[in-house]
């Protein structure tokens, strides 16, 4: 057993005995050496599955790297420039006077001024997105300038489709997947398959809806926990599963070989898949703590990553030729807790034990 492996076992077993989740898979890479990928405790505590490090899970926000990613491949390939509007990407915003103006860096950035959540769900039926955007206040009060929106890669999924003109899962596997050789990256439902369990229904997002006075009749179970279906709310009962915000599905693998995308510049294999420079721009503090897709505030000591509300994070420091990949099923508990004090503590411990 390495320096690594003890200290990470060490931090997984604290954490699963304060019921932080009730297990995980781990990934520590340096240097082209994969230093651990191991697996910790059940997948499902229902049916008492142990974890292992082919489960997939719900990567939650983790979707908004790869959405992140297909962006700037398609700015490489000149499909698309960081300073395009809205307006001139969906037709559907184009006399909107406060989408229109947004720029592909705004939304990547979340810089965009736009607010940080609304339940499409709660509204009728028959409205789609874009009528209810119409209808809604869009902006946010807060003072400053970044504002992390899920509304941000909801709207740069849609200019993805608009230009492929397909759903996110065709372009996901023509345009990423098979590129990069993703054994189990794609959007839900996911059925007999080895899937993490995630919240008992969609408790956390009762409450949010209830504190606003927004009413909805259709919430899952709450005696059953959520097993292949994406846990987000707008995800799964707006979006029919596919969104640029949430609804990968994943393992340990298709994380690690998204992140070498960005450790090796922008190269896979011999092809170039992402321009060297907006590999640079994408982990460079570009609007406050904020780059193209990725943040370099907390959790992340140094370096920059992104989690997912589920408790899925990636870190990659490419000064250090590092990539950590943390997945868990944290909101698998009776009373979810916010992750931020394990992952911060094991890439702090991470780098103490190489560096």
């Amino acid at each position: 057993m390495n320096a690594i492996e003890t200290k990470v076992d060490e931090i997984f077993a604290k954490y699963m005995e304060e019921q932080y989740f009730a297990g995980g898979v781990c990934f520590v890479k340096q240097n082209d050496e994969d230093l651990l990928v191991k697996a910790y405790g059940n997948r499902n505590n229902a049916t008492n599955e142990e974890m292992t490090i082919e489960t997939i899970f719900d990567l939650a926000s983790v979707t908004k790297i790869v959405t992140a990613t297909i962006i700037l491949m398609m700015i490489t390939d000149k499909k698309l420039a960081l300073e395009d509007t809205l307006g001139s990407k969906l037709s559907e915003v184009k006399e909107n006077k406060v989408l229109a103006p947004i720029t592909i860096k705004m939304l990547l950035t979340h810089s965009s001024g736009l607010k940080a959540w609304e339940p499409f769900y709660t509204y009728t039926s028959s409205q789609s997105f874009f009528s209810i955007l119409e209808s809604i206040e869009l902006e946010h009060k807060e003072e400053k300038a970044v504002v992390y929106s899920d509304l941000n890669y909801i709207l740069l999924g849609e200019v993805i489709k608009a230009y492929f003109n397909d759903s996110l899962q065709g372009i996901l596997e023509k345009e990423l997947i098979a590129k990069l050789q993703l054994p189990k990256l794609s959007y839900g439902p996911l059925l007999n398959e080895s899937v993490a369990a995630t919240e008992f229904g969609n408790q956390i997002e009762m409450k949010m809806c209830h504190s606003r006075g927004r009413r909805f009749d259709n919430w899952r179970d709450t005696d059953k926990p959520i097993l292949g279906e994406v846990n987000d709310g707008n995800a799964f009962y707006f979006f029919e599963g596919q969104s640029g915000h949430a609804g990968l599905f994943g393992t340990i693998e298709d994380l690690v070989k998204i992140a070498q995308v960005y450790l090796k510049g922008g190269i896979v294999g011999s092809k170039r898949l992402i321009d060297s420079q907006l590999i640079k721009q994408s982990m460079q503090n570009i609007v406050e703590n904020r780059g193209l897709g990725w943040h370099s505030s907390d959790p992340f000591p140094i370096g920059f990553g992104h989690t997912g509300f589920t408790g899925t994070s990636v870190w990659v420091v490419p000064e250090k030729e590092l990539q950590v990949v943390i997945l868990t099923n944290r909101l698998h508990v009776q009373q979810p807790k916010n992750s931020n004090p394990f992952r911060r503590e094991i890439h702090e411990g991470i780098l103490k034990t190489l560096f």
